[in-house]
This record gives C-alpha cells, sequence and structure tokens, in this order.
C-alpha cells in the first residue's frame, strides 16, 4: 500500500517514551510497521519527565498502525535480550532498529558546565545510558537483522540518533562524548554489518534550534524515511540532517512546516564553545 511502505515490517525502538524515540515509534508505525516500544515509563505522570508508552501507543493507534509497549531498561543487556527474544517469538523478524535513549532532565542542571564541574555519575547518566545503550541495543538486534534480511533479500536498518554534538562543542564536554560515541558506532557497525545488508545510519534533529521548531515526530519520519528507502544502504555508515532527510525524502513535521539544515559552523563559538 502506498500509504504504508513499511506495512508487514517489525520495528523497535529503544526509548519511546518520549521525545525523538517517540516521534520515531509513532511514524513507523503510521507507515506500517509494527512497532515495539521500548521504554522505562509505561503510563503517564510515572516517569522523569512527561510522556509514557502507553501514550505513544495510543498515538500510533491514531494514525492505524499499532504495536506493543515493553517496559524495558535499555541500559540493562539482560532485560534487552528478553525484549528481543519476545520480538523474535512474537514476530519472528526485525527490519528497524532505533536507538534513541537519552535523560534531559539529567543533562539539564549540567548546560554550560566544565567537565571538573559535574558529578561523576554523570558519565554513567550521559555516556553509558545514550551511547551503552544503542550498543546493548544493536548487539542484540543484530542477528536478528541480519537474518530478516538474508531471508527477505532486503537491507535492513540500524538508525542512532546522535547530533552536531559530536563534532562541535555543545552543552558541555559529556554530551558531546555521548555523542561522539554514537557517531563512531554507527561508522564501525556499518562496516561490521555491509556484507550482511543491514545498514546504519545516523540523524541529527535540529528542535527547538530553529523556529518554528522541529517536531519529535518530524525527526521520527526521518527514521521512517530511511526504513522505507530501498536504496539506504548507500546511506550507511553516514550522519544527516533530519532536514536533509525531509528534503530528500519529501516530508513535512505534523503541521506542515517544512526546514533547512544549519551550516555547522553555525554551532561554533569562542575557543570552541557556543556562541
Amino acid at each position: 500500500m502506498a500509504d504504508k511502505p513499511l506495512a508487514g515490517r517489525v520495528a523497535v525502538v529503544a526509548g519511546a517514551s518520549r521525545t525523538i524515540g517517540m516521534g520515531a515509534a509513532v511514524e513507523l508505525g503510521a507507515a506500517g510497521a509494527y512497532v515495539y516500544a521500548l521504554g522505562r515509563t509505561l503510563k503517564p505522570g510515572s516517569g522523569e519527565a512527561k510522556g509514557s508508552l502507553s501514550e505513544t501507543l495510543a498515538q500510533i493507534r491514531a494514525l492505524g498502525g499499532d504495536g506493543e509497549a515493553v517496559v524495558c531498561d535499555c541500559t540493562d543487556d539482560a532485560a534487552l535480550g528478553a525484549a528481543f527474544d519476545r520480538v523474535q517469538a512474537e514476530r519472528g523478524r526485525l527490519d528497524v532498529l532505533v536507538n534513541s535513549v537519552f535523560s534531559a532532565p539529567t543533562l539539564s542542571p549540567f548546560i554550560g558546565k566544565r567537565f571538573w564541574e559535574t558529578p561523576a555519575s554523570l558519565w554513567h547518566d550521559i555516556v553509558d545510558v545514550g551511547a551503552g545503550s544503542a550498543y546493548w541495543a544493536s548487539r542484540r538486534a543484530a542477528p536478528m537483522l541480519i537474518e530478516t534480511a538474508r531471508r527477505e533479500g532486503r537491507t535492513t536498518l540500524i538508525v542512532n540518533v546522535t547530533g552536531r554534538a559530536a563534532l562541535v562543542y555543545r552543552y558541555n564536554m559529556l554530551y558531546g562524548v555521548g555523542k561522539a560515541a554514537g557517531e563512531r558506532m554507527t561508522r564501525d557497525m556499518s562496516l561490521d554489518l555491509k556484507d550482511n545488508n543491514v545498514a546504519v545510519v545516523s540523524i541529527w534533529p535540529n528542535g527547538a534550534a530553529v523556529d518554528p521548531p522541529e517536531t519529535s515526530r518530524y525527526s521520527g519520519r526521518a527514521a521512517a524515511g530511511l526504513a522505507a528507502d530501498p536504496a539506504v544502504m548507500a546511506k550507511s555508515g553516514e550522519h544527516f540532517w533530519s532536514a536533509d532527510l525531509g528534503q530528500a525524502y519529501g516530508f513535512t513535521d505534523e503541521f506542515g512546516h517544512p526546514h533547512l539544515a544549519p551550516e555547522l559552523a553555525d554551532y561554533f563559538g569562542p575557543e570552541g564553545r557556543p556562541a
């Protein structure tokens, strides 16, 4: 079906309770994929910020899609293993993994702080929670993605949500380390998976840095566009602004707003810090 380009496919979104993970789960579901939405917050008001898996699933179903909410600490390898075992048992395939786990409320008090002014625990909260969860989820997903690609004769996909901080200073040092780790995983995982017809691509959201802001579902449409692209392997190992993919695939946000990608140089400030 033209309006359901991902019909019959199965997606796992790690970090689907809110923000870009929510947006990816909603848009993959709207495009026809059966979505397993992973996260720690099941019900509204029970997490560290607004958003929950049940709300994400409600949006998916309101748009004619379907899926399941799976409560899972994505930094726990055993819990992830159980989640992917469930996908295998229930669906017998995996076509798309989106890694979008991040703890924005943990970062917020330390924006603009030098690394020695932040608690040692912030390494876990930013690097392990973000980049670590992407590694643990990807290693669990890879055999399933490889098998689906082999059986279907079609490229399967990992999407890592990273960002400009992989290359320029933004917020604080640890935020950059986490994003740089995600970018390096995209490049190196793409090499490991190339011969197995599994693509790995990073998306860079621009969020509230533009007016009107890019929405979470806008970046979600970038993930869904990649998943529906039969030539996505040509993009493997690379990063793309959500807005660049919007231009390439011809989508806007849910309010009809198009966006343009910024120049990366716009984010350099004095001594490499934000202006």
